[in-house]
């Protein structure tokens, strides 16, 4: 179980979470410089979600990342406004009780900011607009199959070597000259750059071979 569901939410001020509160002026504290990870205090918490993805539904309180990427680069929203994104777990791309709707959406979209504003208080309040992404629109809009960002489960039997299969190892593929790199390589998605890295080492490494 690996599809999610994604945000993007315009707000007019920065998020004042329980215990953090923001600086004068209502500026970002540091603690709006990474990623924030909500409905994942506990093992529990993480494990309700995962099983309610195990049986086709929707999370009842999914995990959530948020990252507020305005508050270092103030660019990417106007002078006191922000812009935050979502990555949630979890979200089957064909839920068991039904297909994704718009109204399905928009149910789960308040649920989700209801439960941000647990964490803080106002930010419903806060959203001058948002666009929500289902795995359906991921899958649509950006190719992603089944609205998988890894690009196939990152399970034990597609890992390492194996990743995405045992035919195409270490960035080749069974097309001489075709490379491959992205969430499908090892060691899988995470936007960290490394398949991309070590899939340009191979083909230099097969060029030198040719020379």
């Amino acid at each position: 179980v690996s599809t999610q569901s994604t945000g993007n939410v315009a707000m007019d001020r920065t998020p004042a979470f329980r215990g953090h509160g923001n600086g004068p002026g209502n500026t970002p504290g540091i603690h709006h410089q990474g990623t924030i990870h909500l409905n994942s205090e506990t093992i529990g918490m993480v494990d309700a979600a995962f099983g309610d993805a195990c049986t086709g539904r929707v999370s009842e309180r999914p995990i959530m990342e948020m990252t507020i990427p305005s508050v270092l680069d103030p660019t990417l929203a106007p002078p006191g406004h922000h812009v935050a994104s979502f990555f949630i777990q979890y979200a089957p791309y064909t839920p068991s009780d039904g297909p994704w709707t718009e109204e399905r959406k928009e149910a789960f979209v308040k649920k989700v900011f209801s439960q941000v504003d647990e964490y803080a208080p106002g930010f419903s309040d806060s959203i001058v607009g948002y666009d929500a992404l289902a795995p359906p629109d991921l899958e649509r809009v950006f190719g992603l199959t089944g609205g998988n960002i890894f690009h196939g489960a990152m399970g034990l039997d597609q890992l390492f070597t194996q990743r995405p299969t045992y035919l195409c190892p270490a960035y080749t593929s069974p097309l001489s000259g075709l490379y491959l790199c992205g969430s499908s390589t090892h060691p899988g998605g995470g936007v960290m750059g490394a398949p991309g890295r070590n899939c340009s080492r191979v083909v230099l490494q097969n060029r030198r071979k040719h020379l």
